[in-house]
């Protein structure tokens, strides 16, 4: 049995087993703000996330290991998220969503990359798949990211 709930501010989510919610994002509602807060209230640790729906100028990122940086792009306007992959594991001891998007615009041209920030344009659907471990990430200076700690 699904059981539907309103949730902060106007995202809805529903339970779909006992492991795996569906999570709807309203207009101008931050991406990982509200993945992280939900698996916050809901003692989430560890999960796998993905997601279909629309963003609003979104940054994407990506990482070059040779020089350990990012490098950004901000994609002005509507785009529709065609795939958004990720996992979510503690930093620090809370919530931490690692997604990465592919997005396309009005002309049908996809990019991708590591999702740095977004806002949902109209609907964003994203299923959150909850693991019952809470494995922890933290800063590797080999690598220059933060890496599963196992």
């Amino acid at each position: 049995m699904v059981r539907y709930f309103w949730y902060a501010r106007a995202m809805k989510y529903a339970t779909l087993t006992d492991t795996t919610y569906a999570l709807r994002l309203e207009r101008a509602e931050d991406i990982h703000s509200v993945v992280q807060q939900f698996c916050a209230t809901h003692s989430i640790a560890n999960a796998a996330i993905e997601g279909i729906g629309s963003v609003r100028s979104p940054t994407l990122a990506h990482y070059s290991i040779e020089t350990k940086h990012f490098t950004n792009k901000q994609f002005d306007g509507i785009y529709e998220v065609t795939s958004l992959l990720g996992n979510l594991s503690l930093v620090d001891g809370q919530p931490l969503a690692h997604l990465h998007a592919t997005i396309s615009d009005a002309k049908m041209r996809t990019f991708g990359g590591h999702l740095v920030t977004g806002e949902c344009s109209a609907t964003l659907e994203i299923l959150i798949h909850a693991y019952p471990s809470s494995y922890t990430k933290s800063h590797s200076e080999a690598i220059g990211l933060i890496v599963w700690d196992f």
